[in-house]
C-alpha cells in the first residue's frame, strides 16, 4: 500500500461523522493511511552549532514561513502552498532530543494536548512539552479549528526534522524546531 505524501488530503481522519471518536489510531494494515514513522536517526551536532542555526533562523531558508506578531496570522490561507518540509528548507540544523527521551515522551504513541494558545516568541508560536520548548515554524492549516491546540490530540514525530501532527489529521506535518 502506497503511503500518501505529506500534505495530501487523503490521510486517515478518524471515524465517520456521527460515530464516537476513538482516541487510538488504527494499526498499520487496518486502514491507517498517515505518514509512516521514520526511524529516529539524528545527526550529532554541538550545542553551539545548533544555537547558531537557531539564532540565524535556519528554518527560514528557501521560502520558509515568515515571522508574524500575533497568533491569528499563523493560520495558512492555503497550507499546501505555504508549508515547507525540512528537506525543502535545506535540512534541520537545530537541537535534537536525546533518543531515550524521544522514545519515552514523543512519537505517535505519546499524544498530548498543548492546552493553551502558543505564545509568540521571536515572531513564531512557541509551546512546551516533555521538558522541551518548541517553535512552530509552519502555518497551521486553514481547515483546522481556531482552538486546535486545546481540542486536538497532537504528537511530535521525526522525519529528518521535527513535525507536529494532529491525530485528527495525521497527513499534515507542521514543521517545528526544538529551542536550544
Amino acid at each position: 500500500m502506497q503511503q500518501p505524501q505529506r500534505g495530501q488530503q487523503q490521510g486517515w481522519r478518524g471515524p465517520p461523522q456521527g460515530q464516537p471518536q476513538q482516541i487510538q489510531q488504527p494499526q498499520r494494515g487496518q486502514g491507517w493511511r498517515g505518514p509512516p514513522p521514520a526511524p529516529y536517526a539524528v545527526q550529532q551536532r554541538s550545542p553551539r552549532d545548533a544555537r547558531a542555526w537557531h539564532q540565524q533562523g535556519g528554518w527560514q531558508r528557501q521560502g520558509g514561513w515568515q515571522r508574524h506578531e500575533n497568533w491569528r496570522e499563523h493560520r495558512a490561507h492555503n497550507w499546501h502552498n505555504e508549508h515547507r518540509s525540512w528537506a525543502q528548507r535545506g535540512g534541520y540544523g537545530g537541537t535534537y532530543i536525546p533518543r531515550d527521551r524521544f522514545y519515552g515522551r514523543f512519537g505517535g504513541e505519546h499524544p498530548f494536548r498543548i492546552r493553551e494558545q502558543p505564545v509568540i516568541y521571536q515572531g513564531y508560536p512557541r509551546f512546551r512539552h516533555g521538558g522541551f520548548s518548541f517553535l512552530i515554524v509552519d502555518p497551521y492549516p486553514e481547515a483546522w479549528r481556531d482552538d486546535w491546540y486545546y481540542t486536538d490530540d497532537v504528537y511530535i514525530g521525526f522525519d529528518d526534522g521535527y513535525y507536529l501532527y494532529s491525530r485528527n489529521d495525521p497527513s499534515v506535518a507542521i514543521a517545528i524546531t526544538v529551542m536550544p
